[in-house]
Formats: C-alpha cells, sequence, structure tokens
C-alpha cells in the first residue's frame, strides 16, 4: 500500500513537471489542469472497475499521463507587430511638416509647402516644379487666365495677356511678291506661316493691322498704293489658313515707315516688311 502510494506521488509529479516543461511553459496552468481532469478521470474509472485504492491510485496516474500526451501543448506563434508608416512619402528637405513629421501641401497641386512659391494655385491647375501655374508665352500671366497664349517675347500685354493697342506682334522680311504685283511668292508663304502660328489663338479677341512697308525706289503714291494691295494679299493668305479675317486690316503704309537706309540693299530690303500691329 505504501509502495503504491510512492508510486502514485511520483508519477503524479511527473505528469506535474511534464505539463511545465517543454514548448509549452507559458501554458503550464492549462496541462496542470489538464494532467488533474485526467487524474480525475482515471482513478474514477478503475475505481468503478477495480476495487483497491492501489489501482484508483494507480488509474489516476495514467489519466494523467494520457492527459498530458493528449492535451494540446503548441503554442501558436505570435506574428511580429509591423508599424504602418506615418507618412506616406517621405517629406523632402524644405518642406514644412505637421505634428506627425509629415509634409503639407495646402492647395493639392503636388508641391509641398516651404517649397511651393505659389501656395494658393486652384485645383487642377498645372504648375511648375515650384509649384507655380506655367506660363508658357512669358508674358507674366498664367496659362489658365491667358487669353491670348502664344504672344510673342517682348510684347506688353494686359492682365488677360493680350498685347497692348500699338504693340508690334511680328515683324517679318522677306515676304516678297513677284516684280510688280501683290502676287505672294512660295518663299513668302512659307515666312507667312510665322504669322500663322501667333494669330491662331487671338484672331477672335485681338484687331491687328496687317501693314505693308516697301523701300523708296518709285514714287510715294505708287509706293502707297502697290503696299496697299500687298497688305490685302497677306490677309487673304492668311484667312486662306483659317486665320479669322474680321479682325485682321490692311494697312498699306508705302515708303513713310523705313527702319533703315534706303541707300544700300541692304537698307532697303530691310524695308520691305510686313508688320502685324495690335490696333488702337
Amino acid at each position: 500500500m505504501r509502495l503504491s502510494g510512492k508510486l502514485f506521488a511520483a508519477l503524479f509529479m511527473a505528469a506535474l513537471l511534464a505539463g511545465c516543461s517543454g514548448p509549452a511553459k507559458r501554458d503550464a496552468g492549462t496541462n496542470m489542469l489538464c494532467a488533474l481532469g485526467g487524474a480525475v478521470v482515471g482513478g474514477a474509472a478503475t475505481a468503478a472497475v477495480v476495487d483497491g485504492g492501489s489501482a484508483t491510485a494507480g488509474g489516476a496516474a495514467v489519466g494523467a499521463m494520457l492527459a498530458l500526451l493528449l492535451c494540446p501543448n503548441e503554442v501558436e506563434a505570435e506574428e511580429p507587430m509591423v508599424e504602418e508608416p506615418v507618412c506616406a512619402v517621405e517629406p523632402p528637405p524644405g518642406a514644412l511638416r505637421d505634428q506627425n513629421g509629415c509634409a503639407y501641401d495646402t492647395d493639392g497641386d503636388g508641391v509641398y509647402d516651404g517649397i511651393d512659391l505659389c501656395r494658393n494655385t486652384p485645383e487642377g491647375v498645372t504648375v511648375d516644379r515650384v509649384g507655380c501655374p506655367l506660363d508658357s508665352d512669358n508674358d507674366a500671366v498664367a496659362d489658365y487666365l491667358d487669353l491670348c497664349p502664344g504672344t510673342p517675347e517682348g510684347v506688353i500685354v494686359d492682365q488677360d495677356g493680350c498685347p497692348l493697342p500699338g504693340e508690334n506682334l511680328l515683324s517679318l522680311t522677306g515676304v516678297n511678291f513677284e516684280f510688280d504685283k501683290a502676287t505672294l511668292t512660295p518663299e513668302a508663304k512659307d515666312i507667312l506661316e510665322e504669322a500663322v502660328a501667333v494669330l491662331k489663338d487671338t484672331d477672335d479677341i485681338v484687331e491687328v493691322r496687317v501693314e505693308g512697308h516697301t523701300d523708296s525706289i518709285g514714287t510715294e503714291a505708287y509706293n502707297q498704293d502697290l503696299s496697299q494691295r500687298r497688305a490685302e494679299a497677306v490677309v487673304n493668305y492668311l484667312t486662306s489658313r483659317g486665320i479669322d479675317g474680321r479682325n485682321l486690316v490692311a494697312v498699306g503704309m508705302g515708303e513713310t515707315s523705313p527702319v533703315a537706309s534706303n541707300d544700300s540693299d541692304a537698307g532697303r530690303a530691310a524695308n520691305r516688311r510686313v508688320d502685324f500691329v495690335v490696333n488702337q
């Protein structure tokens, strides 16, 4: 009987040690309860079949061992915590940051405050690398506000980006005609394509004088008439290229406004020109 009691004690201690060791140490409480439950069930089952304390104790010990074997002792591995980045994009140097260290972009144009030189750009407006609206013709009026895009460089414009009255949009030399006629040469038509490019975006807004100029060869009256006919020929060509002729005014200037001396071939060639001037 004593031996049986010792055997029971030894087996019970083994069960407890098994429940508290191995990979399931952190679940020792669960294993102990499982072992005790197995002991109770094993002891009760043995007592019901065999009469005797020793048999009951042995059944309890066996039940405890079986319970430990059957009880789950694996612990699910915890997934490591992954910290989500606070800022979607690492702010570049110079950008203003909020309390989380993330960059501001007040106007939502993709250029961060602190770098953005134009911080109130309207939504949807295309900007340059410093956050300012594009100004393709460099007339100090942004493209999205410019009613006359493509204004030639150096031309003074109003607040809408359109040339002021009296401004010379373009001066073309080499616009030659057949001798003593108002018929454009093929070379002259190629040169006039530059005027087509300038006028195509403003022909319905700005009225332009197409001024024909001659050199001083011939009488003043003759040159005046010839320059008028040639100016009209230029207007006709421009309208054939799609420019709205309602805002084109042909004006013959004759020999009255030279830009060079008429005493040389080069000077006379410079004086034979077509100017495109914004009407008053």
